[in-house]
């Protein structure tokens, strides 16, 4: 793994820093910030990113104790044409290790077992995860009438409408928590899964909307609509050929993306070094950062908000700033507690031959999912033992996330040892609390979007990104970054 920035550059001295012409302000060091500055620098930019905790890289942390490899945060991504040149950019490209292709079974528990999610027509006509009655339900999708009432539909009304109630219960809900840890009864459709709410707009069912993009290339780039006039600056990302989608890590973790863009960009980091005030001052911004006692003000041509939604609300801010971003501030982040246990082989009965398990609500265990992590990825645990990774908490059992982590072990191995015949006490047990762990895109969250727009709108050459705003995967974020940086790059360009 790439050793990690210096930290010897934070300046200690309150005098203000008159800045360099074309500068940018980056604040927070998580993927999208890591991604932006990289993108930023490469075009030449004069960038400073700041972090406010001691280590970049946001959720994304990866750990190896005793022959076990324990993701703190996101365990794997679905690779895209932009994050690929990424890969190749930083060289990355011999330490990226592709997910087993047994990654394709997932299971879902129902009645207490694990059944393989049908993934073909013929599996779906053929599994035991869905009754009769639920097959027959989803083979009448297509005569499911759009909706006709124009506004916001939370998940399980939308799944519920078109595809039936059970469907929500043993493949929509358990997915739900996977991604976000949310609720389908509050999540937005539209907002969590935009793909297939426009499937629906567009074509008046989900089987219509899929036929009709069966075959269809991937789009060489992300984009979203409010980069659209603004990527065509000539720092803009080069036109690249469709690749395939791959599920991916890397040989020592998914920290290995985060420290390569660290070292990156050694000089423009500074840790342990928190945005406190942000004002205007003729046209360009003055930033403050740094401890207590040792801020330092720098006065920039554009800034780049890329930090959780809810750190805004601890900075002082323009009232410019504070009168749109109020809505931004109360995003809500449920907590999640990451829990890696490992064991000998010999004492889980289940062949973990698949990406891991998902558990409805319905099923009433204190575990959201587990990863068959050894599985799924090579050297995640040493010979001879295995190792799986659970989610607990979320939307649906906050009070559990908060546990500690003995009482956390213990229910988790409860649940373990009756759904996948888990024996003994794992020799391995790796627990990270998330207070605050993926923002919740509940019904009217366009409002929280129309906030964001509005505040950029307000402040020109602020910029606000991260995964509350266009997705909340690895992906999503590593595009951000990428547009984010676009639009920064078109802004200075047009300030001259």
């Amino acid at each position: 793994m790439r050793a990690l920035a210096d930290r010897r550059d934070i300046a200690p001295s309150r005098d203000q820093d008159a800045g360099d012409h074309r500068s940018v302000a980056v604040v927070g060091a998580g993927i999208t910030g890591l991604v932006a500055a990289y993108e930023l620098r490469r075009r030449g930019v004069n960038v400073t990113l700041y972090e406010a905790s001691g280590h970049a890289g946001g959720a994304i942390r990866t750990s190896r104790t005793d022959g076990f490899l324990a993701e703190h945060g996101p365990n794997s991504f679905v690779t895209s044409a932009p994050v690929e040149a990424l890969i190749t950019q930083l060289d990355l490209e011999d330490d990226v290790v592709e997910a087993n292709p047994s990654a394709n079974r997932r299971y879902i528990v129902r009645d207490g077992l694990l059944r393989a999610f049908p993934t073909t027509p013929p599996a779906m006509l053929t599994t035991r995860l869905f009754s009769l009655r639920a097959k027959l339900r989803v083979l009448l999708e297509p005569l499911v009438r759009r909706r006709a009432t124009d506004g916001d539909e939370s998940i399980a009304s939308f799944v519920r409408r078109r595809l039936g109630p059970e469907v929500l219960d043993y493949a929509v809900d358990p997915f739900v928590s996977a991604i976000f840890a949310g609720d389908p009864e509050t999540l937005s459709m539209v907002h969590a899964f935009p793909r297939l709410f426009e499937l629906e707009q567009q074509h008046g069912s989900l089987s219509a909307g899929l036929m009709a993009t069966r075959g269809r290339k991937p789009a060489a780039a992300a984009s979203t609509d409010d980069t659209t006039d603004e990527t065509s600056d000539e720092g803009a990302l080069p036109e690249t050929a469709p690749t395939r989608a791959r599920l991916i890590s890397f040989v020592d973790g998914m920290q290995t993306l985060t420290a390569a863009l660290e070292a990156s960009l050694a000089g423009t980091l500074r840790l342990g070094c928190p945005v406190r005030l942000l004002h205007r001052d003729e046209g360009r911004w003055v930033v403050e950062a740094g401890q207590d006692g040792g801020a330092r003000a720098r006065t920039v041509d554009a800034v780049v908000m890329a930090t959780p939604a809810h750190v805004l609300a601890a900075m002082e801010l323009p009232a410019a700033m504070r009168k749109h971003a109020a809505l931004v501030e109360r995003v809500e982040y449920p907590p999640v507690s990451t829990l890696t246990l490992g064991f000998e082989r010999a004492d889980v009965a289940h062949a973990l031959d698949g990406f891991g398990m998902l558990i409805p609500a319905k099923e009433k265990r204190s575990i959201l999912g587990a990863l068959f992590s050894s599985s799924l990825f090579p050297e995640r645990a040493p010979d001879g033992h295995v190792a799986i990774t659970c989610f607990v908490g979320g939307a649906r059992m906050p009070e559990r996330a908060r546990e500690d982590t003995d009482l956390l072990v213990e229910r988790v191995l409860m649940d373990l040892r009756q759904l996948i015949g888990v024996r003994g006490e794992p020799v391995f047990a790796k627990h990270v609390y998330w207070p605050r762990a993926i923002p919740q895109y509940t019904v009217g969250y366009q409002a929280v979007k129309n906030a964001v727009d509005e505040t950029e709108l307000a402040n020109p050459g602020l910029y606000l990104g991260g995964n509350y705003r266009n997705g909340v995967s690895v992906g999503d974020c590593v595009a951000s970054g990428q547009q984010i940086a676009q639009r920064v790059a078109s802004y200075l360009t047009r300030a001259g």
